[in-house]
């Protein structure tokens, strides 16, 4: 990312993989890509990478004519933020790169929050399901969600969320980062020749979701440091436990924080604090890093062949 304005190539920095479609003047006409927490190339399409680019075609059409001109920009850079400096000038910046370092630039300046780790919300959010071989089609709507209350229906279009034009999932998810943590939210959409138009109310929390994948939140301290898979299923039904409960088997590596607290290889976490969870070995490490603090000492419930133990670790930075 050195060298990259971030103000044209301006996407979600921890997808493994996604496009910018551009004007040759720079303007951004559209956006492709986008994933779930488990399937990292589930919008990635051949169909919904055609549709997109002919939306970008007629967007680039309509700004020709004057009809749809995009606000200038100011000019933004990696290499800017201070925490670029830790990094040697010969150093790659990777794309997850500028995640921390803007963090890093909102804790410096106290204006970060746990609120700011649910970014780039999915449609679902909102109750909306879109089509990955035509980003802008409605699959389907869930009754009761913010999407089904506005009256979207499956089959209608998506034209414009915010002040964002529709054309895959990315551009929905784009527009959706834009969107306020509480408020209100216009979105327009095609049902059959009818154009409408509504107001999407947005209720505290509405961004949140899963965001154990990211790998910018691997720098967020605490360190778990702990080193672990899930159980398998057959391994689990050797212990009763449920296929969606936390089973974290831990590996034979032990770090020093954890062979100091009394963890030994094969131990299974299914729980903190005698509180039992319901996650997978990737959430259960990130739920770690969002919702406890560093130096805590925390309990983990531990199995131990047949036996319940109790392990207290200190989480360090």
């Amino acid at each position: 990312m050195r060298g990259v304005d971030l103000s044209v190539f301006d996407f979600d920095y921890d997808l493994s993989w996604h496009a910018v479609l551009l004007g040759a003047d720079g303007n951004v006409l559209g956006r492709f890509g986008g994933r779930d927490a488990d399937t990292p190339a589930k919008y990635q399409t051949l169909a919904g990478l055609k549709h997109s680019l002919a939306a970008a075609l007629q967007l680039h059409k309509a700004q020709q004519n004057g009809n749809d001109k995009t606000p200038p920009r100011k000019q933004s850079f990696a290499e800017s933020y201070s925490a670029a400096s830790k990094r040697t000038e010969t150093a790659c910046i990777h794309c997850h790169h500028v995640n921390e370092f803007r963090r890093d630039q909102m804790q410096r300046e106290g204006g970060w929050s746990l609120d700011d780790v649910w970014v780039y919300p999915r449609p679902e959010n909102l109750g909306l399901t879109l089509d990955a071989e035509q980003g802008d089609r409605v699959v389907s709507v869930l009754a009761n969600s913010p999407a089904g209350k506005v009256g979207l229906k499956a089959k209608d279009v998506l034209r414009r969320i915010g002040k964002v034009p529709i054309a895959s999932v990315a551009d929905a998810q784009y527009a959706l980062q834009q969107a306020p943590k509480k408020g209100e939210l216009a979105i327009v959409w095609q049902n059959g020749e009818r154009e409408k138009r509504g107001i999407i109310v947005l209720q505290d929390g509405w961004r949140k979701t899963d965001v154990s994948w990211r790998w910018s939140l691997k720098s967020l301290s605490p360190n778990p440091s702990i080193i672990g898979e899930d159980l398998d299923l057959e391994g689990r039904k050797r212990l009763g436990l449920k296929p969606e409960q936390l089973a974290y088997r831990h590996m034979n590596f032990l770090t020093p924080t954890a062979r100091h607290a009394g963890l030994l290889a094969n131990d299974v976490i299914v729980g903190i604090d005698d509180q039992m969870l319901t996650m997978n070995a990737r959430q259960f490490e990130t739920h770690v890093r969002l919702y406890c603090k560093v130096g805590q000492e925390i309990t983990l419930n531990v199995l131990r062949g047949n036996e319940r133990v109790k392990v207290k670790l200190k989480l360090p930075e």
